[in-house]
């Protein structure tokens, strides 16, 4: 039999283990950091095993002072703290006078990385939250060209975030970039195939040409299509494979709100009246080689929804709405294959046309 000595031996053992326990048991607070540590491991792990195109920040010795400055700035870049680092970097160099170009354009590195930051952090807010266009707001009103941050780590990410908001918000009917040069006249065996939607102009010639903004070429990028125009009636035929992607995956422009398509004419005193036209496509009657008159009845017959512009000499982005397009026979939104500029009749010109993508509300 145990004695009662015993007893309140083993009563005290057990009290003091079952103290050890719950002095050894994490509270709910240190369960909760532990847990954000634990995902805060995790962020840094993807970082680290992120590749990037451009090389790390280039090393920099300046003054003592100054390098103790540099050492938390590059942990704060480290520790993806954008608004900190920056504040560092512009006291950096603004007590840096004249320095050699060699550390000009290394402090311009530093400065250009933090800053790219910043915009990602305030752009990535609004896109966590699935506020696509005010976030492609902000990187625009920062970066309208997508060139202000290239050669850093952050503008690479902010380039990727700017084109995965591109990609919610609009789709590309026509992509130039992608699209090779063509001759202004079809071949006869495309045009044996093919019925008028299926030529890409009639009466005139179109094709896609090399520049820069600077030059007045294109819009954006490094292609823009050229569009000759005749004395008569002339048209170009966009986003055929675009609208056909959109029939396979089961998308119709019932999804979308706006047409945005950028256009200039050579002529500068000129405001040539240029008819948009969404249009259906495929089994239609195709104009016959030299009938003009039935050709042209038949690409002004507008079975679709059209709407009139006048582009004048400097580039100019319309943003139409497709509510505000004026139907004719008896296609619907979710019939449309094809769009098409139709010139009607007038002097020739030389349209120039880029950025030709659906906007959704």
């Amino acid at each position: 039999m145990i004695s009662f000595r015993t007893l309140v031996g083993i009563l005290i053992m057990s009290s003091s283990f079952l103290g050890a326990l719950i002095c050894a048991a994490p509270s709910h607070a240190q369960s909760q950091r532990l847990l954000q540590s634990d995902e805060a491991d995790s962020e840094e792990s993807e970082d680290s095993e992120r590749t990037y195109k451009n090389p790390p920040l280039p090393p920099l010795e300046l003054t003592e002072e100054l390098n103790k400055d540099l050492e938390r700035f590059r942990q704060h870049i480290e520790d993806r703290e954008f608004s900190k680092a920056l504040a560092i970097i512009k006291r950096v160099r603004s007590k840096t006078r004249k320095p050699e170009e060699s550390v000009a354009t290394i402090i311009d590195r530093y400065f250009r990385e933090a800053e790219a930051g910043t915009v990602l952090d305030k752009a990535q807010k609004y896109s966590d939250k699935e506020n696509y266009r005010k976030a492609l707001g902000i990187i625009l009103k920062e970066d309208p060209k997508g060139t202000e941050y290239e050669g850093t780590r952050t503008g690479e990410e902010l380039t990727e975030l700017r084109e995965m908001l591109m990609e919610e918000i609009f789709f590309v009917l026509e992509d130039f970039e992608k699209s090779t040069a063509t001759s202004g006249d079809n071949d006869e065996e495309e045009e044996e195939e093919g019925g008028r939607g299926q030529r890409g102009q009639q009466g005139g010639a179109s094709k896609i040409v090399g520049g820069t903004p600077e030059d007045g070429d294109v819009r954006t990028g490094k292609f823009a299509m050229h569009w000759q125009t005749s004395e008569r009636l002339s048209w170009v035929t966009l986003g055929n494979k675009a609208f056909g992607k959109m029939l396979e995956d089961g998308v119709s422009l019932t999804d979308y709100r706006y047409l945005t398509i950028s256009l200039r004419c050579e002529n500068p005193s000129a405001k040539p009246n240029i008819l948009v036209l969404f249009d259906v496509d495929g089994e239609q009657v195709r104009a016959p080689r030299g009938g003009m008159r039935r050709g042209g009845a038949r690409a002004f017959q507008r079975d679709g929804f059209n709407t009139t512009v006048n582009p004048k000499g400097a580039w100019r982005e319309y943003r139409l709405d497709l509510k505000k397009f004026t139907r004719k026979g008896e296609v619907e939104w979710d019939m449309v294959e094809a769009l098409r500029l139709i010139y009607t009749a007038g002097p020739d010109h030389l349209i120039m046309i880029d950025d030709v993508k659906l906007e959704k509300q």
